[in-house]
């Protein structure tokens, strides 16, 4: 599988569950719960993509969530983008942040979501996995 199908899931499994999050928020809870079952439906269909690393596969995934879950739960309820709520421990420990503060560790995040799948995620060539670069 090649790095980039790890991306897109990544982004597909975190822009469906903050957008259910944000529906739900928001009073719409059957499209909520619809998306929330696909998110669901989503990750664990992760299996069949046979990560080589699955600790880089996890790791990657939690970049990804910290770098687009709030931006995108935000955007959904039509807050500002930079908004950090009150309630929740991650809310908490990021409202101690300034907002340009955010961005830079969101910056560090992603690099290190893009960086790990490419890195650690890439198929081995050998000659027994016949399919190794095939979507």
């Amino acid at each position: 599988m090649k790095p980039y199908i790890y991306i897109l899931y990544f982004i597909a499994c975190i822009v469906i569950g903050a957008s259910a999050d944000g529906l739900m928020d928001d009073g719409f809870k059957l499209w909520g719960h619809i998306l929330g079952a696909l998110e669901v439906i989503l990750l664990l269909g992760g299996v069949i993509l046979k990560p080589r690393s699955w600790a880089a596969f996890i790791v990657a995934y939690i970049c990804w969530r910290v770098v687009g879950f709030d931006v995108t739960y935000n955007l959904v309820r039509g807050f500002p983008i930079t908004y950090v709520g009150t309630t929740g421990l991650w809310d908490m420990f990021f409202s101690k942040y300034e907002p340009s503060g955010l961005i830079w560790l969101r910056g560090i995040f992603l690099v290190l979501g893009v960086h790990l799948p490419i890195k650690y995620l890439k198929p081995v060539n050998n000659s027994f996995d016949k399919n190794a670069y095939s979507i």
